[in-house]
């Protein structure tokens, strides 16, 4: 059975059910139990996402997270926009039942677009998680900033494989409030810095494809508009596909590969809503993409 977990509030129970959507459409659903952890959600909510997994075959369960357990906690970066749970992945090893070993963690904002059991049977042992490089670069000021050598690099947090065994055996959930307490100064953004700066010595790094980034579709400064990536099969084909920065349902997003978020959706309750339906952003993007369609700019993304 694999675990998938997802941390949301109720205003992403449409970002949530696409994801899931994507996970029961490419892998073996009657094999995927789904955990929800939110404390605000509606019983239409619930009731989506149930309705959702049970028409594949697959398990659902919903958590709500004491509010003790985020003591301590604090947005530092992008405190406007990201709510208290982006913390909530930090807590999944007291909050899941004992008998889950592992948890394959998924923000709202991917889509698994291939089967998941070779990142499923990531050997764990001895770690505590295994996630995928936060680009095909290291960024030095993420380790610097955190303390520690570049050799070790630097996850993103949209995709991680947790050993909840692990977690529950050393007490890292203790462990992440008594470091996000005594390093203020290093801890920029949120929980991904610091489950970075406490664990990256207790790591698994594994393939891009397992969370390729909106980054890696964008054309690199200095580069020509006609520069092709050493790593183009990995985006044209990815596992796991992260709208990390700008979202499909933004009237200004322009990732190459946005249409795919929408075929997802499209399974899911909201079919056929698009931010475009209305004159407003269609009109707001027309104006954003006039340079672009008459030159002054070249496009950021790469021509796939």
């Amino acid at each position: 059975m694999k675990h998938i977990a997802f941390t949301i509030d109720h205003k992403f129970v449409r970002f949530c059910a696409v994801t899931m959507v994507s996970i029961l459409k490419n892998d073996t659903p009657t094999e995927v139990t789904i955990h929800v952890i939110a404390n605000d959600l509606l019983e239409e909510d619930r009731n989506i996402l149930v309705k959702l997994a049970t028409s594949y075959g697959a398990k659902i369960a919903f958590y709500e997270v004491p509010l003790e357990k985020l003591e301590g906690y604090t947005i530092r970066w992008e405190g406007q926009r990201l709510p208290m749970v982006v913390f909530y992945r930090c807590l999944l090893a007291s909050l899941l039942p004992e008998d889950v070993d592992k948890v394959l963690y998924l923000d709202s904002d991917v889509l698994v677009l291939q089967p998941l059991d070779e990142f499923w049977n990531t050997d764990l042992e001895g770690k505590a998680l295994a996630g995928v490089p936060d680009d095909f670069q290291v960024n030095p000021v993420h380790c610097n900033r955190l303390g520690y050598d570049l050799s070790y690099n630097y996850f993103n947090g949209g995709v991680l494989l947790l050993n909840l065994k692990y977690w529950r055996m050393h007490n890292i959930e203790q462990q992440c409030k008594v470091y996000y307490r005594e390093n203020p100064d290093r801890v920029l953004y949120n929980d991904q810095d610091l489950l970075n700066g406490l664990l990256h010595e207790h790591k698994v790094l594994v393939g891009m494809k397992w969370n390729v980034q909106e980054g890696a579709y964008r054309v690199p400064k200095g580069k020509s508009a006609d520069w092709q990536p050493p790593y183009k099969e990995t985006i044209l084909h990815p596992a796991i596909l992260h709208y990390s920065s700008r979202k499909p349902w933004q009237y200004h997003c322009m990732h190459p590969l946005r249409h795919l978020y929408f075929e997802y959706q499209d399974l899911t309750p909201w079919k056929g809503e698009h931010v475009l339906n209305d004159f407003g952003p269609r009109f707001h993007r027309f104006i954003h993409l006039l340079p672009y369609t008459l030159g002054f700019k070249r496009s950021k993304y790469l021509s796939l």
